[in-house]
């Protein structure tokens, strides 16, 4: 029950993470790459707010089954983020959430390079601020947490960030690994909330970051792929229903 209280309180709230991408993501979108989608939790709240064809990516495939029982994406592709089999501009957004952190530092910069290869738009990615450990939960070994990223790094790549909550609170207002009581987890949920208008505009501080970059593709590229409306085409964009 505190759960779903929770769930409810950080959607209706202004400035939690996925409000930020939900509200930053470019308004001409409309297919979209779920990088490491995990349980989908960004993705039903994007999708309850506009409309978008959505490609799940992901190691893990009791997720994937999940997704699929549930119709949460389009299409469902299950493999290695580090080897993304998706063609060079295939999306208008490239989202990933949660991801990098996963990974070691020299496969994180790599994915990085990919996601905005594949991105026609836009980039835009959150992860936590600075360390937040986090051991396998699910039965999922990918859970685990294998690297720390900060706003000054991202920004270096070109990214806007914009932060969420409080620094150091990560590992308390998650349920998989809280070793907080459900009352208060969902007290450290509210003050994760409060702090969050501050945190956005210094996300050094935050427990969270939105990291947001607008690409461009080659011009060979884009114009290849540009249908009669000028929306890029489906080429290239694998659907493993």
């Amino acid at each position: 029950m505190l759960s779903r209280i929770t769930g409810t309180l950080r959607s209706l709230v202004p400035l939690p993470a996925w409000w930020i991408v939900s509200r930053q993501m470019d308004a001409g979108a409309r297919r979209l790459l779920d990088v490491g989608c995990g349980q989908g939790g960004p993705i039903h709240y994007i999708r309850s707010r506009r409309r978008l064809f959505a490609v799940g990516a992901d190691i893990f495939s009791p997720y994937l089954r999940q997704h699929l029982d549930l119709g949460t994406y389009d299409g469902l592709v299950r493999c290695d983020v580090r080897l993304l089999p998706f063609a060079a501009g295939a999306f208008d957004v490239v989202f990933c959430g949660e991801m990098l952190e996963h990974l070691e530092e020299a496969d994180g910069l790599a994915l990085l390079a990919s996601l905005e290869r594949l991105a026609a738009r836009q980039v835009i990615l959150t992860t936590p601020v600075g360390r937040c450990d986090q051991h396998p939960y699910d039965g999922n070994e990918h859970q685990a947490h294998r690297s720390a990223w900060t706003p000054a790094t991202l920004r270096l790549f070109g990214y806007r960030v914009r932060g969420s909550g409080l620094r150091g609170m990560g590992g308390l207002i998650a349920r998989e690994n809280s070793p907080l009581p459900d009352w208060l987890r969902l007290l450290a949920n509210a003050v994760w909330l409060a702090a969050t208008p501050l945190s956005y505009f210094l996300p050094e501080i935050g427990g969270s970051m939105v990291c947001l970059k607008e690409v461009a593709p080659a011009p060979a590229v884009a114009a290849a792929r540009r249908g009669e409306d000028g929306v890029a085409t489906g080429a290239g964009v694998p659907d493993e229903r």
